[in-house]
């Protein structure tokens, strides 16, 4: 901008047009910064959904391949808590898995751990000797991410 002689300011249009382009600088960083914790949302949901289904296919599968026995009936509906039951040694160990609200607890000799926390659904099953789990996690939040996870593991047969 050049001054002359007497000119004391700047013109009303300089003013209008430095404020035009100051908004639009602005609404696309705006933008650009919603997009961002947009997209963070969703992947810190995406993340308790798979680690929900991780750690509750490790205790599940931990305790699967000792099984001996289990309180469910063959070929009933699926249930929403089972009892899993093996001896080491000489030593007798049951596991009960359960859904408190939204907890997956596994109770392990009386001692209650939480292996998922945004469990929405989980069924157990037993037919032909396959015990099969089906759960859903869904952490909520306005992005409605949720995963479903199947598991299917073969009750240790006894001498």
């Amino acid at each position: 901008m050049r001054r002359y002689a007497g000119q004391k300011g700047i013109v009303l249009l300089e003013l209008v047009v430095a404020a035009g382009i100051t908004a639009m600088i602005v609404g696309v960083l705006g933008s650009a910064i919603f997009q961002m914790l947009g997209v963070s949302e969703r992947g810190s949901g995406r993340l308790k959904v798979l680690h929900d289904l991780e750690s509750a296919a490790y205790w599940i599968n931990l305790d699967g391949g000792r099984v001996e026995a289990s309180d469910l009936t063959p070929g009933a509906q699926p249930v929403d808590a089972m009892t899993l039951s093996w001896t080491e040694g000489d030593e007798p160990h049951s596991v009960t898995y359960s859904l408190s609200g939204t907890n997956l607890q596994r109770n392990h000799n009386g001692e209650v751990s939480t292996v998922a926390r945004y469990v929405s659904s989980v069924g157990f099953s037993l037919s032909d000797g396959l015990i099969t789990v089906a759960m859903t996690s869904s952490p909520g939040g306005r992005w409605g991410i949720s995963k479903d996870m199947t598991l299917k593991m073969w009750l240790r047969p006894t001498e």
